[in-house]
């Protein structure tokens, strides 16, 4: 890649990138929203809006590519892609098995006997279980580490030398990651095995899995090199602040302190707090949910997606619930929310009893409980204006006061001021958007609010912010936030309380600090041990506390 420049509607996104991909490398994009790296990714396959103006020139085994659709292409300048949502990628109503045979077929020039046997092959050399029997399955059936590997496998069939993977692991829990990762480590950057361009704003996978990294910033290359001399040595301040921000986000810093703080509170005679009035009182609820017939007329199997648990929350208590992929946490959070009915037991929120019901027979629960999206661009009315979607829950609900002055309130609160006002959910950007999906949960003064995934999307330094932000909003208004994550480092900066959940169960649930400081549970010790260590730290950088 050649002094490439894109432009879109006059404004230039990325201005004059250049750097280069060689057979057996890994290289990383690295960079906050709105860098440039992901439109980089785009003008690399072809991918690249109607409108974009580029100059300059991408070279792929010496053929220029820049302006030229991946189908017109010859098969030597081909990039097969990892995208970041598994689900969109893959099609709904095919099977996995047919996905696969089909590039097999297309690009390597397999006979169908031949393609079905390599689509087998596949599935088992990415590490998806019983491979012979899950490519028959539907993506929907899948998992989303599942789907991720299928995405890889496909890849893999396409024959390229280059795979291009946009924040593959992003929404994966980090035991899922890890796996994630190692199948590319294994089959990527070899003699025989494609190059790989790896887009990613988490700076520690970035340094368990690439050699060199570009750094961009505002559409520009800021810096380029190898990864531990980046990272040991950042020549750019834009770089220095992204690597704090990178060991802020990892969990090892908060470890140490939560050890330190436990010697200390040990050895001094500080009794524990009073426990606040309760406010969630979960009791044996459980939930199943009925699996797709394996034959037209075969019995409907039932899948237990959460075991009878119960818990107690209290009021302005913030509570991280925490695991892998599968092991009942949304479900959790599903009943809490009173988005569906539990199949035994029951929630109840100060002492009345939740559940699915119209609208207008919660709204007493509605005001006292918001809810923050993981993806807010999917929740938010496109065609609203910011304040009308902010107004929204204040006039359903019925809230009383003036409502002007609650939203501008809620608005100020987190940073969005008078000019955002009249623009619309996808003219924002994604940590702007999240800030916005906040702010319409704390404008009815809620007493708790219930989170899912909130900074799995964003780029470090913003997840920062909205981590702030989602702390100083519990701090002064006494707020209580259950957030339903992976990202242990999260959990660690915000929640008093972690709950770690396997197969449908509670198998710990414990002060934060104690638990992360001192695991009890396997399952503990493997969420900790498998997430990304940030390979070289910067001498003198402390986490904030």
């Amino acid at each position: 890649m050649t002094d490439l420049k894109i432009s879109i509607g006059g404004r230039t996104i990325v201005n004059g990138t250049t750097f280069s991909v060689g057979q057996g490398q890994r290289i990383c994009l690295l960079g906050e929203s709105g860098s440039g790296k992901s439109l980089t990714a785009s003008a690399v396959l072809g991918r690249l809006p109607a409108n974009a103006v580029t100059e300059g020139s991408i070279k792929i085994n010496g053929v220029d590519v820049l302006g030229v659709p991946m189908s017109k292409r010859p098969d030597e300048a081909r990039v097969a892609m990892v995208f970041q949502d598994s689900a969109v990628a893959l099609n709904p109503l095919v099977r996995i098995r047919e996905q696969i045979i089909e590039p097999l077929r297309r690009h390597r020039g397999l006979s169908r006997q031949q393609a079905e046997s390599a689509a087998v092959e596949l599935a088992e050399s990415v590490g998806l279980p019983d491979p012979a029997n899950i490519i028959d399955r539907f993506s929907a059936e899948l998992s989303g580490g599942q789907r991720q590997r299928v995405c890889i496998a496909l890849a893999l069939a396409c024959n390229t030398r280059l795979m291009v993977a946009d924040e593959p692991t992003t929404a994966l829990d980090v035991v899922t990651q890890k796996r994630v990762l190692d199948v590319l480590k294994k089959y990527t950057a070899g003699q025989h095995t494609p190059a790989l361009l790896f887009i990613t704003h988490d700076f520690a996978v970035a340094s368990e899995l690439c050699s060199d990294a570009v750094v961009m910033k505002d559409g520009d290359v800021v810096e380029h090199g190898q990864v531990h001399s980046i990272f040991a040595a950042p020549e750019n301040e834009y770089t220095r602040e992204l690597i704090r921000a990178a060991r802020a986000a990892t969990v090892d810093p908060y470890v140490q302190k939560f050890r330190r703080e436990l010697a200390e509170l040990r050895a001094s005679d500080v009794r524990d707090k009073p426990h606040a009035k309760i406010f969630y009182d979960i009791g044996e609820v459980s939930r199943e949910y009925p699996m797709p017939r394996k034959g037209l007329f075969a019995k409907r199997e039932m899948k237990t997606a959460l075991h009878p648990t119960s818990l107690v929350i209290g009021e302005g208590e913030r509570v991280g619930i925490v695991g892998v992929s599968g092991s009942g946490k949304t479900t959790l959070l599903r009943l809490m929310l009173a988005l569906e009915g539990t199949d035994t037991g029951a929630v109840t929120c100060q002492g009345r009893e939740v559940y699915p019901a119209e609208v207008r027979q919660l709204k007493w629960y509605r005001r006292k409980v918001q809810y923050v999206p993981q993806d807010p661009a999917s929740t938010l009315d496109p065609l609203m204006t910011v304040k009308k979607l902010v107004r929204e829950p204040l006039v359903r609900l019925g809230v009383p006061g003036d409502h002007d002055e609650m939203v501008h309130d809620a608005l100020t609160s987190v940073g969005l001021d008078e000019k955002f006002m009249n623009r619309r959910a996808n003219e924002l950007s994604g940590g702007q958007a999240q800030r916005l999906a906040i702010a319409r949960a704390i404008a009815t003064r809620p007493d708790f609010l219930l989170a899912d995934e909130p900074v799995s999307g964003l780029d470090l330094p913003m997840r920062e912010a909205v981590v702030a932000l989602m702390r100083r909003v519990s701090e002064e208004h006494g707020t209580g936030i259950a957030v339903v994550s992976h990202d242990l480092s999260m959990v660690a900066s915000l929640c008093e309380r972690t709950i770690v959940m396997h197969a449908g169960e509670v198998v710990e649930d414990r002060p934060t600090a104690e638990l992360l400081a001192e695991p009890r549970h396997d399952r503990t010790k493997e969420l900790l041990n498998a997430i990304p260590v940030l390979q070289v730290l910067p001498e003198g950088i402390d986490v904030p506390v």
